[in-house]
């Protein structure tokens, strides 16, 4: 008998699956991002290993729906856009796709425009906060930062205080 967790096995459960995002994503609940020291920015892939830059990404991309692309240490993180006028950018922050229950991959909620866990039903906002459990924490963030030079889109460990609402705190 393992000492290891069983993960279940489902569709939509594996780390490493991708599937067509379809949500929309709004934007944090709270107006600040506070500044602090990261880590060292890691380009943000696709799941064909290419670079992700942001131009390529927002001509390809339909406004605010989460995208699922390979950021931190290679694992699956939902890359959002923002609005503001008639200009499109990237979020300043990217939502882990792993749902904090049991580590299954969360998938956009059409009905919510936040996401959902098809294993256990947890639910998140479309901030990445805990809506429903039985997942005990929000979804994990990494900053989001775009290279002038040639326009990669690089992500790093999110170091600030969390600001979002855990439920039941």
């Amino acid at each position: 008998h393992s000492s290891q967790p069983v993960r279940p096995s489902c569709a939509g459960c594996s780390r490493r699956s991708f599937t067509t995002s379809a949500a929309t994503a709004a934007p944090f609940a709270f107006s600040a991002m506070p500044s602090g020291a990261v880590s060292a920015p890691e380009p943000v892939t696709d799941r064909n290993g290419a670079v992700v830059t942001m131009d390529s990404w927002l001509k390809s991309h339909v406004t605010d729906v989460p995208d699922l692309v390979l950021g931190l240490d290679g694992e699956p993180h939902f890359l959002l856009t923002v609005a503001t006028g008639d200009e499109r950018n990237v979020q300043p922050y990217a939502l882990r796709a792993e749902c904090t229950h049991l580590g299954c991959l969360v998938q956009p909620d059409p009905l919510t425009g936040g996401f959902a866990c098809p294993c256990h039903g947890s639910r998140y906002a479309a901030d990445g906060s805990v809506t429903r459990g039985p997942a005990p924490a929000p979804l994990k963030l990494a900053r989001v930062d775009v290279r002038q030079s040639d326009g990669a889109v690089l992500m790093s460990r999110w170091e600030e205080k969390d600001l979002r609402v855990v439920r039941g705190a």
